[in-house]
């Protein structure tokens, strides 16, 4: 299996993409890894080709030019925003608890809160916590475009990366939805770092507090509402991970009464220890701890994402044209287990024999079968099912201009894809044709299909525009 990529090496592949030509040492080593794959599929041939393609296109920039590279300019930056997101979180929080210690009465010394604890460092972050959520959910996942706050990570990225950097930003950013998908999660665990850091600033700065002055807790209401009843069960369902473990982290009903503020006044009875044990656990187990699983999940989810890249983008194809050889197009097959079958959606104009070169020089596939989607009899509906299985290099879908809807097609290439298995599904779109003779399809259309196909999320599919232009 192919090595995963890294978020650098992606912005210097897409880089390199746009700045190098292809060169036949290049070929060759794209050939060896292809040899090394064996019987791989022909998208694991695939990402083992492009990685050894880039893996010798870097190293011949890096023998012949001195500049900076995209990737490790991208990567610099992103770790110095995390770092001062770190520091100025960890500064935050420490602030924070120094800011709600109050003074009780004239003489009665330094107190903390316990509704405003509870509400404040706990209770604001899992709100924020649920909001963000909610936002990736309706804006991201559903719209595939960047949050708020993304956007603006983004801005401050290019403006730190110098030149290389913000251009590896900018290439990644275009790229297509699974390059986005990537620095979102990035993005996602560099602000998680900042929210990790901000309850340790929390923890430190209220251990520090306890430890340097001497602090007493109260709690005190108008509203029947918030009472001590309220309190209780507050406590009691926030101790729940440790109660079982260490019952005197909880504090008691009697202790809670001694803390209630009476007249403006401390309860000069009321005990510190079991309210600051107490919120010592709600702080690491309500507040750090969800921070340090959303930051694994975000380099999980991260991780995933690489390892499923399939660079079925049409610059990812196109180089993978460059990268390996072409079949002659006198070549002729016979036998359809070594061809590919024809799905003819919609009813093209196109004949077999016309699409027959193109098909050879450009994918190197030979049709030996033809049926028409949707018009056939059962017996032939068992006919084409009995070829799809048969054929070795997979289907050709022949589709012209954007007329179908994903409705339509989805449920279709469903059926084809278990049909034949891991076998490669070829989207080839036509265009209308002039004085007999079938055109490149107009660049809008060609647009749909290929959002279309990147909408399978099926790797084993490629979908490539006819051009007879091409035809040797």
């Amino acid at each position: 299996m192919a090595k995963s990529w890294t978020l650098a090496e992606l912005a210097n592949l897409e880089v390199l993409l746009n700045t190098v030509d292809v060169r036949e040492e290049e070929r060759a080593e794209v050939a060896d890894a292809i040899q090394s794959a064996g019987a791989a599929s022909e998208s694991e041939q695939r990402r083992s080709g492009i990685r050894a393609w880039y893996q010798s296109a870097i190293r011949y920039q890096r023998d012949t030019e001195s500049k900076d590279e995209a990737g490790h300019r991208l990567n610099l930056s992103l770790g110095l925003i995390q770092f001062v997101i770190v520091i100025l979180s960890l500064a935050l929080g420490i602030a924070l608890m120094a800011g709600l210690v109050e003074r009780v009465g004239v003489t009665e010394g330094k107190a903390y809160n316990v509704w405003k604890l509870l509400a404040i460092p706990i209770g604001a972050q899992w709100c924020f916590l649920i909001l963000a959520i909610i936002s990736w959910v309706v804006i991201r996942n559903n719209s595939r475009k960047f949050t708020f706050l993304e956007e603006i990570t983004g801005q401050v990225v290019k403006r730190m990366a110098g030149k290389e950097g913000a251009r590896g930003w900018n290439e990644l950013y275009r790229a297509g939805a699974a390059y986005r998908s990537i620095l979102s999660w990035r993005i996602a665990r560099i602000t998680q770092w900042g929210a990790v850091a901000f309850n340790i600033g929390i923890i430190m700065g209220f251990y520090a507090i306890l430890l340097f002055l001497e602090i007493n807790f109260f709690w005190a209401t108008t509203i029947d509402d918030f009472g001590l009843p309220q309190l209780e069960r507050v406590t009691n369902v926030l101790s729940t991970p440790w109660r079982a473990i260490q019952p005197d982290w909880v504090p008691t009903q009697a202790q809670m009464l001694q803390t209630q503020l009476q007249v403006g006044q401390l309860n000069a009875e009321g005990e510190s220890k079991p309210w600051y044990t107490f919120l010592l656990a709600c702080m690491a187990v309500w507040a750090l701890l969800p921070r340090l699983i959303m930051t694994g999940f975000a380099y999980v989810m991260e991780k995933r994402e690489l390892g499923r890249l399939t660079f079925m983008e049409k610059r990812h194809r196109e180089l993978w044209r460059k990268l390996t050889p072409r079949v002659n197009a006198s070549v002729t097959v016979s036998d359809p287990s070594d061809g590919v079958v024809l799905i003819d959606v919609g009813g093209t104009e196109a004949t077999t024999d016309e699409v027959r070169p193109f098909l050879l020089q450009q994918i190197r596939v030979n049709p030996t079968q033809r049926y028409t989607a949707g018009v056939l009899s059962e017996d032939q509906k068992e006919e084409a099912l009995a070829s799809l299985q048969k054929a070795k290099r997979g289907v050709v879908m022949l589709v012209e201009g954007w007329n179908l809807s994903p409705k339509q097609l989805t449920p279709l290439h469903t059926k084809i894809r278990a049909a034949v298995d891991d076998r490669e599904i070829f989207y080839l779109v036509l265009g209308l044709p002039k004085a007999g003779v079938t055109q490149s399809p107009e660049e809008e259309e060609f647009q749909q299909w290929q959002n279309f196909v990147v909408d399978l999320n099926d790797p084993e599919t490629e979908v490539i525009a006819y051009n007879p232009s091409k035809l040797i």
